[in-house]
């Protein structure tokens, strides 16, 4: 403990932390060194001190010659790049510029817009010729199944109006009543008939009085009751 204190109260040590606990545990302690602060001066062993100028190789010096001559070169190159994009965005950015590149980018979409709108309203005129020919096809046809079928209508009617005209010859009226009475006093119907088995009609020859039936009175019926 009494050497963390000495050290965190050292000028030239910092984040200095320690943790320490009782039995079992584990003691850390972690150090950063830095430099002297720079309103301090030269140390005393270092004023006098002259630094040897170091000797580097002629093939040696030539490369890093080469190389310093490469990157000043690349370096020029790339702030001239720099400068000139600079300049292009200067341009790029100033109102009128971006106004004309406006006013230019909506002429041609309404360019575009007029093409479309075009192509658009000829494909409609396409499109609803196809359908007004359909529909008039469609109106013609139902045109004609109408005319086949008042034909057809007419054509029964006609026919009942022949079986009438037929039928009406047969039909009694005022006119013709009384000779209709003497036709029929005249030709009897026998409407007693019989059948066999095998489908034959047994008629009772005509001019034979049906038979007679017995009536009785209420008088009678008393005294049979009785």
């Amino acid at each position: 403990m009494l050497v963390a204190k000495l050290l965190g109260s050292s000028p030239l040590v910092t984040n200095a932390t320690h943790t320490c606990s009782f039995i079992n545990s584990v003691f850390t302690q972690s150090l950063r060194w830095k430099r002297k602060p720079i309103w301090l001066p030269t140390a005393k062993t270092k004023v006098f001190r002259v630094p040897k100028r170091p000797k580097i190789p002629e093939d040696e010096f030539k490369e890093i010659q080469r190389l310093y001559n490469n990157y000043r070169t690349y370096l020029r190159s790339t702030l001239k790049y720099f400068k000139e994009i600079n300049k292009q965005n200067e341009i790029q950015l100033d109102p009128a510029v971006i106004e004309k590149a406006e006013q230019e980018d909506f002429e041609k979409c309404n360019q575009i817009n007029d093409e479309w709108n075009k192509q658009i309203a000829a494909d409609r005129e396409i499109r609803l010729a196809k359908e007004n020919e359909e529909k008039r096809l469609k109106i013609m046809l139902n045109i004609e199944r109408q005319k086949e079928k008042k034909k057809l209508l007419q054509e029964q009617a006609d026919d009942k109006i022949k079986k009438l005209k037929i039928l009406s010859s047969t039909i009694i009226t005022r006119k013709n009543i009384d000779e209709a009475i003497e036709n029929a006093l005249e030709n009897p119907i026998n409407y007693n008939k019989a059948i066999n088995i095998d489908g034959e009609w047994y008629t009772e020859p005509t001019g034979i009085p049906p038979p007679k039936i017995p009536v009785t009175t209420d008088v009678q019926t008393e005294q049979a009751r009785q």
